[in-house]
């Protein structure tokens, strides 16, 4: 394998695994946010975002068995390797193998939340869970021994981020919809839950990290800590835009400011672009590097 197919494979797995997040987490996070908003959202617009979710869910479903194929590619080192039935066996045989059959039965379940025009069922939100935490199923939680604790606090950080990121595109559907009382009942409403799901956020990712890294020292020494220090500035900065919106556009849209639809849609847009530097930072420390713990 040359330098180049190195390198060439080592941005292609970062960015398939990277979409494979963002479509997962956004199709589950949508189907969350269609049970918690079901009573306060128009017809239309909740019509507007089962088709989103919908979307996203058979995206996922693609983005999932594309990202085994270019993870067969790296192995083999060229693009017919994407094809390779025996490369292709070997992953499927492994955690990622488990994790995608994980994701796909999650996925179908969730499914059943853009079906009909009513409120998501048990099933339907289990589905969502399943796929959005299928992640913690291969890994470096997996590789730690014992496995357990870790693997747990991978899932509920998923669910959060789930929750989080998976609400911002439907959210862009009902600001284009212009109703600001609505507007403003939703983010009310999805404000009021994100405040202790940060707080899960974190604890979480924190004590995932703490685990992972081994010692503090490991933050500023290694690959994975400095990839970590910048991970966690862009979850800081996400936060500020999270703290504008409750603090500050929510309370101007209850007021019926219209000038707060505009810095709302602004600020989701801005969620959304750090959301996916995020999921790519994420993407590319969990593939081109491991933790000092397992070193």
């Amino acid at each position: 394998m040359s330098s180049v197919d190195l390198s060439l494979w080592d941005v292609a797995e970062p960015v398939a695994k990277a979409l494979t997040y963002a479509v997962t987490l956004g199709a589950a996070g949508g189907v969350m946010f269609l049970g918690y908003t079901h009573a306060i959202v128009a017809d239309s617009d909740r019509r507007r975002i089962r088709r989103l979710v919908g979307v996203l869910l058979v995206l996922s479903a693609l983005a999932s068995g594309a990202r085994i194929a270019v993870t067969a590619g790296s192995m083999s080192g060229d693009i017919a390797g994407m094809f390779d039935r025996v490369f292709l066996r070997m992953i499927l045989q492994t955690g990622e193998g488990r994790a995608l059959a994980i994701r796909v039965a999650g996925l179908l379940l969730a499914a059943l939340a853009v079906c009909a025009n009513r409120r998501p069922s048990a099933l339907a939100l289990l589905g969502a869970i399943i796929a959005a935490t299928s992640f913690a199923w291969a890994g470096h939680a997996q590789a730690m021994s014992p496995s357990t604790l870790p693997t747990l606090l991978v899932c509920v950080h998923l669910l959060a981020v789930a929750f989080w990121l998976g609400a911002l595109a439907p959210l862009l559907v009902l600001v284009r919809d212009g109703d600001l009382s609505r507007m403003a009942a939703v983010t009310a409403r999805f404000g009021a839950v994100a405040v202790f799901l940060v707080g899960v956020l974190i604890t979480a990712g924190l004590g995932l990290l703490w685990i992972l890294l081994g010692e503090l020292s490991n933050m500023w020494t290694s690959s994975y800590g400095r990839y970590m220090v910048l991970k966690l500035g862009l979850v800081a900065s996400l936060l500020g835009f999270a703290a504008w919106n409750k603090w500050s556009l929510t309370p101007r849209l209850l007021a019926r400011e219209v000038s707060a639809a505009r810095g709302l849609r602004r600020s989701i847009m801005c969620e959304l672009f750090l959301g996916g530097l995020i999921l790519l930072v994420t993407a590319t420390l969990t593939t081109l590097t491991g933790p000092p713990a397992l070193q």
